[in-house]
């Protein structure tokens, strides 16, 4: 059996250059193996035949397998979408078939790279032989085409934690397309400036007093051709899970002994808030469920909730609970000491992503709130919590150098890192993917699906340059939306040569952005180490070498204990947590302590994204 593609794809790129016979012969081998096709999924494989009859029989785990003499396939099933993957020899070229319903229609798309002929993308549309399909919804082809190379993404101004920004700023642009030649910028959908040259940067003047605004580039190649888009919004609240009383207050009118309570909850962006319970001692007293607080007002991302609380006595406390749709839960609690009650004081929570090391440089687990001191603009600011890192989900990116001179140690490399997502990743964690090599792919954006992270290690493959600054400041933007914390994995064996990105301007947005990141150097040409220790000692990632002269059996275990080694520091990552006075806005700069002795802070990082 092989894999459904035509023969001509046996041919290596570097020996036959792709001419029209050459197009003629190919476009007739697709058009007989695509008269008909039969697809059936059996529990966990899949069986399909075309009418050329090249068969696949594979299990859906997303695992490659030698399938026929120099090749491999993998397959892998999720959200109403299959995908086939199928490799040549050393990953030298790449077949991606993927299938999706449209109404009562199969869409079968092929994509290839680096085949005898320039990447193309082949599209066909099978009605059913027999009666209707099982009803199912429609799956957008651009949500599995993650693989696309990135042509412009925004660098954000840069600014304090928290901090709204006003009057003029400058924002840069990331252009990865080469061919791109003018980036038009936008503030709130109306045209601004075009830029002509790289670096692609503009100054915009934002409002004063300042609001929520957006700004938007656009690239063009030659002839005006769009090839490629990006937004960011200023000034918008960031918004972690918080549950907090924030008023009680007795009501005279109703009883002697009866009293309002006021909670106030924030909620991430990414979920909603579905129930909130209040509790006297341990008697549930009140519940509410969306859309009891829509019309509660207040900002976006924040919400309150009042509830009446009849007959309290004195030592009795209340407690109250709030639950997200993504099943996580919060709760505040206080006790009611007879007529001492207290109104609302506007304070916001802030997070702190932190790693503490010991005398030899070993992360440390044993910690507590008593252990720490926090002081703002000089005053000092009580702990309010100390949560460990199964508290709150990880944002894991990995980005993997894909040149050709990384060959060498490409299949222990997947195997690793699929045994490293695998136990990295907890049960709300996510990671994203991306891809470089003379440009910049983003393979897969942050989901904790570990199987469809898997299958989407088979889309890498070796060849090319290097665009390693392109790579990791790519990477370093896809946290700006990503709240909770965050680390980026890197591996790259050498030198930068294609990159349109300064060492000292990834550096410097890599300090500022605060994501820990861990830099492994794979092969002879390690990359500069200037840039290496910038990238990880100020931000609490760290180095790893893997020795060029170290033997083929041995380069799989040292890639083993290196992202061991990665694995414990995340688990050792806390959240520390403190309320601030400082009004929304005003730019926050905490200065923190460990008091322990024997112990380092090595790195004190706020938590949510940059926009």
């Amino acid at each position: 059996m092989s894999p459904a593609f035509p023969k001509t794809a046996d041919v290596p790129a570097s020996e036959e250059d792709f001419d029209a016979g050459r197009s003629a012969s190919f476009a007739e081998q697709l058009s007989t193996a695509r008269r008909g096709l039969w697809i059936e999924v059996d529990g966990d494989r899949v069986l399909m035949e075309n009418a050329a009859g090249e068969r696949i029989h594979l299990p859906l785990d997303g695992v490659a397998r030698r399938y026929t003499p120099g090749r491999r396939s993998a397959a892998h099933a999720g959200e109403g979408v299959l995908e086939l993957v199928t490799t040549g020899a050393n990953s030298a070229w790449l077949w991606l078939e993927t299938f999706y319903r449209s109404g009562d229609r199969l869409v079968h798309v092929s994509e290839s790279r680096n085949l005898p002929f320039p990447d193309m993308s082949f599209s066909t549309v099978y009605d059913y032989s027999g009666g209707s399909p099982p009803p199912a919804g429609r799956v957008d082809l651009g949500r599995i085409q993650a693989s696309q190379p990135a042509a412009i993404r925004i660098v954000p101004p840069e600014h304090r934690h928290r901090e709204f920004l006003t009057g003029p700023v400058e924002v840069t642009t990331l252009v990865v397309d080469p061919l791109v030649r003018t980036v038009e910028f936008l503030l709130d959908g109306k045209p601004v400036r075009e830029a002509s040259k790289p670096p692609f940067k503009t100054r915009i003047r934002l409002s004063s007093p300042p609001r929520e605004q957006t700004i938007d580039v656009r690239a063009y190649r030659d002839g005006r051709t769009h090839v490629g888009s990006d937004r960011i919004v200023l000034n918008q609240r960031h918004s972690p899970f918080t549950v907090e009383i924030a008023e009680i207050r007795p009501l005279a009118a109703k009883g002697p002994s009866d009293v309002s309570v006021a909670v106030r909850i924030t909620v991430p962006r990414a979920t909603a808030l579905t129930r909130v319970e209040f509790y006297l001692s341990e008697r549930q007293v009140a519940a509410f469920d969306d859309p009891d607080w829509r019309e509660s007002g207040g900002t976006p991302d924040t919400i309150r909730v009042d509830a009446v609380l009849e007959n309290v006595e004195p030592g009795d406390f209340v407690r109250v609970t709030a639950r997200l749709a993504d099943g996580r839960e919060l709760e505040d609690a206080e006790l009611l000491q007879g007529a001492e009650y207290r109104s609302e004081i506007d304070v916001q929570l802030v997070q702190l992503q932190i790693l503490a090391v010991d005398r030899d440089g070993e992360p440390v687990s044993d910690l507590e709130p008593g252990d720490f001191e926090i002081r703002e603009k000089g005053e000092s600011r009580p702990v309010e919590n100390l949560h460990v890192s199964n508290d709150v989900p990880l944002v894991l990116g990995i980005a993997v150098d894909s040149s050709g001179s990384m060959g060498r140690v490409w299949q222990r490399l997947h195997t690793v890192l699929r045994t490293f997502m695998a136990g990295a990743l907890a049960a709300n964690d996510r990671a994203f993917l991306v891809d470089f090599d003379d440009t910049v792919r983003f393979l897969q954006p942050p989901t904790g699906n570990k199987p469809l992270l898997n299958a989407r290690l088979n889309r890498l493959l070796v060849g090319g340059g290097t665009a390693l600054n392109d790579g990791v400041l790519f990477s370093l933007l896809q946290f700006r939306r990503e709240p909770g914390r965050r680390a980026l994995v890197v591996v790259s064996d050498g030198h930068d040569e294609n990159s349109r990105s300064r060492a000292g301007r990834v550096s410097d947005f890599a300090e500022w952005m605060g994501v820990p990141i861990y830099f492994i150097g794979v092969g002879r040409s390690a990359p500069p180490m200037v840039l290496v220790r910038k990238l990880t000692r100020r931000n609490g990632g760290r180095f790893f070498r893997i020795h060029p002269g170290l033997p083929r059996a041995e380069v799989a275990a040292e890639m083993e204990r290196i992202f061991e080694r990665i694995d414990a520091d995340l688990r050792h990552q806390h959240v520390l947590t403190y309320y601030s006075s400082l009004p929304p806005g005003e730019g926050i700069e905490p200065e923190v302590r460990i008091l322990r002795r024997g112990l380092t802070l090595k790195s004190v990082l706020p938590l949510f994204g940059p926009e």
